[in-house]
């Protein structure tokens, strides 16, 4: 049963219909939990790197690692103590095949192009996954964990942190023993758009990206194109669509930025595609002309591109085109780093923008303001937001606060969960495998697609994979040394029918992904990205009957 507080309704009661309200409290905590996570939590654990000067590489395997797992972390912990079961296990093996699985197939699948990944974030990142995944199956097989084996965990993660630490120094050393070994190389890196005689790490525009919830370096690079749940439902006009600017002499989606917000700064924002490309400086100056915005999802009338245009060309030929900052034009002769580098800038700053209250201006979004504001004003009313200049200095007051409102939402949400699973004959172990893994990686899933339509590939996927580390060997072996050393070191009870084969299958995924996408060079196909789907399908299936002992696993009691 668990140590939860007695429901308002019976069984009977929740069977004739009264869990659909436990079921939309659960749905509703999956929103609070990614809101807190976005608006506060990681902006406070952002002030914190920034003040001890740690490295990006560091800040995203740790803090940022930290941000993106809280709920997951938490649900371990209610598991531990609360429930007595292993609901956080399940949530966190289910979450990391979802991010493995549905969120990569996802961000094949929904991306305008076949996306090109860098081999050595995702080389790096799931080859600690796996020896972490070794230990862990080992560990799990006499179903019980010991108080060395929770601290063997940890010290796995503390070696990953460790090499991230000499990330960049690594990646140089390695690529420069691959260079002698021109066939490696060529089979490695082929299509890549890094290649391994390109630019070194420290060939990058040195620019300090704005922090995201995620667990990779390679996340944390261009991080600032990344919106928050709370913005995407609120204030951007359509997410996942594009809005087209017309001007004198070019027309040309933007997606992912609101449209107030371009419409308030007078912003015209280059997509990464464009600013590579290899057309002459001058045809990828920014035009002029005033801007007309539309949404690509709205009929444009007959003529009015032309007319946007006649107006454009009444424009002083001597007008230049303003930046962000307004600082003045882009000269031809601008290098691209020096492009990408204020292109960030102007991103970060209109990312640093404090979570805001405003009413919003369409119907669709002001019922969902509604529907988000008794989340949204408790948050707003407690904790300081750190990205106003004057609450900055009481982000100690935002971390603190930002915990102990995810563990509030993490135990409602594993407690309705209970409460479903419970009326409908479903274990808390399914439950956590399932909805709850799905829940609470969702809000990931949407901004890692939204990423992906940008062409941004390594971004997308790194996170999936570098997340799940964290859950590995911080999410379960931290709550387990806690109870160990609260119970004068009796082992941790971790029996399931099906635990450990869900285990070994997500082994055996993670492996089918690292080896197809090396198969086809680095490039993720809406036909891999289909393949994906089917697999995360198969797991569910598998998982399922495993635990309903439909099909058994040769280690389980």
């Amino acid at each position: 049963k668990g140590d939860y507080p007695e429901d308002l309704f019976s069984l009977e009661q929740r069977q004739q219909g009264w869990v659909l309200l436990h079921v939309l409290g659960m749905v509703y905590m999956f929103v609070a939990l990614a809101i807190v996570c976005d608006e506060f939590f990681v902006p406070g654990l952002e002030v914190i790197t920034n003040k001890l000067e740690i490295s990006d590489d560091v800040a995203g395997a740790t803090f940022m690692a930290a941000g993106g797992s809280a709920p997951e972390l938490f649900t371990s912990l209610i598991g531990v103590f609360i429930s007595h079961s292993n609901v956080g296990i399940g949530t966190i093996v289910g979450s990391a095949v979802f991010n493995i699985l549905f969120v990569i197939g996802m961000c094949a699948i929904s991306s305008r192009e076949m996306l090109h990944l860098t081999w050595w974030p995702l080389f790096r990142d799931v080859t600690f996954y796996i020896l972490d995944l070794l230990l862990l199956i080992v560990f799990f097989l006499d179903n019980v964990i010991l108080w060395w084996e929770s601290v063997l965990l940890v010290l796995a993660y503390v070696s990953y942190v460790s090499f991230m630490k000499f990330n960049s120094q690594l990646e140089r050393a390695l690529k420069a023993q691959l260079n002698k070994h021109a066939s490696v190389v060529k089979a490695w890196t082929a299509d890549d758009p890094e290649k391994v005689s390109g630019p070194t790490p420290d060939a990058r525009p040195v620019v300090r990206p704005a922090l995201q919830r995620g667990g990779s370096s390679a996340s944390l690079h261009n991080t600032s194109l990344r919106n928050t749940i709370f913005q995407l439902m609120i204030h951007t006009l359509d997410p996942l669509g594009e809005v087209w600017c017309v001007s004198a002499h070019q027309r040309r989606p933007l997606t992912g930025v609101s449209e107030g917000r371009r419409r308030r700064r007078g912003e015209l924002i280059h997509s990464q595609e464009q600013s590579q490309t290899s057309e002459p400086a001058n045809q990828r100056q920014i035009i002029a002309a005033a801007p007309v915005w539309r949404s690509a999802d709205v009929d444009e009338k007959p003529g009015a591109e032309e007319s946007a245009a006649g107006g454009a060309a009444a424009e002083p030929s001597t007008s230049r085109p303003q930046e962000p900052g307004g600082s003045g034009s882009e000269q031809p002769e601008q290098s691209q780093a020096e492009a990408r580098s204020s292109e960030s800038s102007s991103h970060d700053d209109s990312e640093e923008e404090p979570l805001s209250l405003a009413w919003p201006d369409t119907r669709r979004k002001r019922l969902t303001y509604l529907l988000l504001l008794p989340i949204v004003f408790p948050l707003w009313l407690t904790l300081p937001d750190v990205r106003n200049p004057a609450s900055r200095k009481y982000f100690v007051l935002t971390f603190i606060g930002s915990i102990m409102w995810i563990g509030v939402f993490s135990y409602l949400m594993v407690w309705w969960a209970h409460q479903v699973g419970e009326t409908v004959g479903i274990s808390e172990e399914i439950m956590g495998l399932t909805i709850l893994a799905a829940g609470t990686s969702i809000p990931d899933l949407i901004t890692s697609v939204i990423v992906a339509r940008k062409g941004l590939g390594d971004m997308a996927v790194s996170s999936s994979v570098g997340s799940n580390i964290f859950d590995i060997t911080v999410g379960l072996p931290v709550p387990w040394l806690l109870f160990i050393l609260l119970h004068q070191g009796e082992p941790v009870t971790v029996s399931s029918n099906g635990l450990f084969c869900a285990i070994v299958l997500l082994f055996l995924m993670l492996l089918f992904v690292i080896v197809s996408i090396a198969a086809c060079r680095w490039r993720m196909s809406r036909m891999l990205g289909l393949t994906m789907f089917v697999l995360y399908l198969v797991f569910l299936v598998l998982s399922v009957l495993l635990e309903v002992r439909v099909l058994t696993c040769p280690v389980s009691i």
